[in-house]
Parts: C-alpha cells; sequence; structure tokens
C-alpha cells in the first residue's frame, strides 16, 4: 500500500542536514532549534512512508537555503539534493490556481500549494504551527513538529 508523506521546508532542510552532519543541526538558522534526537525522530516518521512528495515551491527554497555550502560539505549537498528530488514524486500546482484561495491569503503562496497537496497524501510534517493549526483545520493529516520539539524540550 502506497503511504504519501510531506515534508515543509523546515523539515526537508532538518533532514538533508542531519544527512549531511549531524552536528551541524543545532549551528544552521533553519534547524537551531533542533537536536539529533529529533533528527532522528523525522527519520523514524518518514521511515513509516514510501513515497515523498514534493513540489517546486519547496525544493527551490530548501535550495536557496542550503546551496551556501563550499568544498566537499557542497558536493555532498548537492549529490544528496539530487537523489532525494530524484526518488521522489513532484507535484506542481500552479501559482495562479493558488491566488484566489482563501489558503493563500492566510498562508501564502507555498504553504497554501502545501495544502493542496497535503489533502491528497497520507502526513504533512512540518516546522510550523501556524501551518499545521490550518491544515488541521481543512481536515489534513498533519504532524507539528515544532509542537513535538517543544514538548520534549521541556
Amino acid at each position: 500500500m502506497t503511504k504519501r508523506v510531506i515534508l515543509d521546508t523546515n523539515m526537508f532542510i532538518l533532514c538533508i542536514i542531519g544527512n549531511l552532519d549531524i552536528n551541524k543541526i543545532s549551528n544552521h538558522k533553519t534547524t537551531s532549534i533542533n537536536n539529533k534526537d529529533h533528527y532522528y525522530f523525522l527519520l523514524e516518521l518518514l521511515s513509516k512512508y514510501n513515497e515523498l512528495i514534493i513540489c517546486p515551491n519547496i525544493a527551490t527554497e530548501v535550495d536557496n537555503l542550503l546551496n551556501n555550502f563550499s568544498g566537499k560539505l557542497r558536493q555532498e549537498y548537492l549529490e544528496l539534493s539530487r537523489a532525494i528530488f530524484k526518488n521522489s514524486i513532484e507535484v506542481y500546482i500552479e501559482t495562479i490556481s493558488i491566488l484566489d484561495s482563501y489558503h493563500y491569503k492566510i498562508v501564502g503562496i507555498t504553504d497554501a500549494v502545501l495544502i493542496e497537496m497535503a489533502k491528497n497524501c497520507d502526513l504533512l510534517i512540518s516546522g510550523d504551527s501556524k501551518l499545521c493549526d490550518f491544515a488541521k483545520s481543512l481536515n489534513c493529516n498533519v504532524f507539528d513538529f515544532k509542537q513535538y520539539v517543544n514538548y520534549t524540550t521541556y
């Protein structure tokens, strides 16, 4: 049985940074609230799904935030991101189709696209509680990773 999962930009970056160098998780601006245990928990969550669904919006955001590595780490990032993108299923939702939606007015383009995608997936994993709350209100299955981090930190 096919089980589909979507990662928002923050979770995608946690996955990549942890894979490249787990010790960099707490040093990167996007993943600084996370630690090694959070990374391993994310991998455990992902292991229950066999299809990673991506969209151009997330791929672009991830690359914009991570494409500044240098040397060996840059090469490793390029190889890892290439492998992930090649093994994912890319869904394209036209921006123009989102602009008139109620979602766009609340969460913006990328998150509105994620919500549309989440309607046809088994789980959206996000580090953005506002996105999670809104997606839940639309009956999307969501894991609020930020809430998990806050719960496990205290």
